[in-house]
């Protein structure tokens, strides 16, 4: 059976009573995994797809749709989508809701009304946000509380989150405990942040210990540990064969992390630009690393001043939505090249896309941009 033909959900009953009305709702859940259509890129395959899931009468093809403008950074389109999602009762709308406003369109007040309700109708995810929200304001009463309620609901990552707000207390005895609960719960990013935690926190730095738990982790197939064990012999002790060791570790397990500091380390530390190039563009090619395109570039425009090759690396990156690429092809047209005409028209894209940066250079070169 064809995925986007013929679309079965289960649905699941929820009443929830509003606020200003009372008025009774009934939330239903798509057994249609919204993970399969949360991607970095999208094609217009893809857009056509996610429509087919909403004629298919399966409530998710609205939140994928909407995901799909958002990556898009179309948010108007992005925030219909959403709302005729929640409006055929779509608990997980309320979530997508939730995500733009706090991420995209900073309303805050509005993020945290969606996201209660989605979290108080068992949307793990919605419970989460609501605590790194609450987190960031400093409430951390608040932010416990969600993130409690969501790793109860069996979210390892919000004991992770718990385990940092204990440590931003200053209540380090909690903190190390609860970084060891999530070890003897399977998650190897457990012993990650107890890495970072001996490797950084001022009064307990112990770099053997916080190499061995990183290794832990690396032995648990988390590639950013391999990583971290790179960067602590290319920072602490410069040995940057054993770094580019491990760096290689962390590439093979799929860290973006790791590719990124092995094409940096032979750009800016050992000045192989070819190597670096390699790296990059390996780290685009195999773990689909936008920024890995846009540090191509970079090398082209800031260490070989080679501007045209700049610009193509630039672009590759700019097409896959990558908005400091957009805005450093109008650098590169202004700055290095002198052609104005182009770099009013790549700074207007960049403007768009919500560079700061980019409209004040347009301003400087005399354009007043309006979205």
């Amino acid at each position: 059976m064809h995925l986007f033909t013929k679309s079965l959900f289960i649905i699941t009953l929820i009443f929830l009573f509003t606020s200003c009305t009372n008025e009774k709702i009934e939330l239903k859940k798509s057994s249609y995994d919204i993970k399969q259509c949360n991607k970095k890129t999208y094609t217009n395959k893809d857009l056509e797809n996610y429509k087919q899931l909403i004629k298919d009468n399966d409530i998710q093809g609205y939140n994928c749709v909407g995901l799909y403008y958002m990556r898009d950074k179309d948010y108007k389109k992005a925030e219909k989508y959403f709302n005729q999602g929640k409006e055929k009762g779509n608990i997980e709308s309320y979530t997508q809701l939730g995500s733009l406003y706090s991420n995209f369109l900073n309303k805050k007040d509005k993020a945290i009304e969606y996201y209660t309700i989605a979290a108080n109708n068992g949307e793990v995810k919605a419970a989460h946000n609501l605590g790194v929200i609450y987190d960031k304001k400093a409430q951390y009463k608040e932010a416990l509380k969600w993130y409690e309620e969501s790793f109860n609901s069996g979210d390892t990552y919000s004991l992770l989150a718990i385990g940092h707000i204990y440590r931003k207390q200053k209540n380090y005895e909690k903190a190390i405990e609860t970084f060891k609960e999530a070890t003897k719960l399977g998650d190897a990013r457990g012993y990650f942040n107890l890495g970072i935690f001996y490797d950084k926190e001022k009064d307990f730095i112990d770099k053997k210990k916080a190499y061995n738990y990183f290794l832990k982790c690396y032995e648990m197939g988390l590639g950013k540990c391999a990583g971290a064990i790179g960067q602590g012999y290319e920072e602490n002790s410069k040995d940057y064969e054993k770094a580019i060791e491990w760096y290689k570790k962390g590439f093979e397990l799929k860290s973006e992390e790791s590719v990124n500091r092995l094409g940096f380390i032979y750009w800016e530390v050992l000045k192989d630009y070819e190597k670096a190039i390699y790296w990059f563009n390996k780290g685009y090619e195999d773990l689909n690393c936008i920024s890995c395109l846009a540090s191509v570039g970079n090398i082209y425009a800031v260490s070989l001043k080679d501007y045209d090759s700049a610009i193509k690396w630039y672009k590759k990156a700019s097409n896959l939505g990558y908005v400091s690429s957009t805005y450093n092809i109008g650098y590169t047209y202004d700055k290095d090249l002198n052609d104005k005409e182009n770099a009013i028209k790549w700074y207007k894209k960049a403007a768009k896309m919500g560079h700061e940066n980019a409209k004040y250079h347009l301003k400087k070169l005399g354009v007043t941009y309006e979205q």
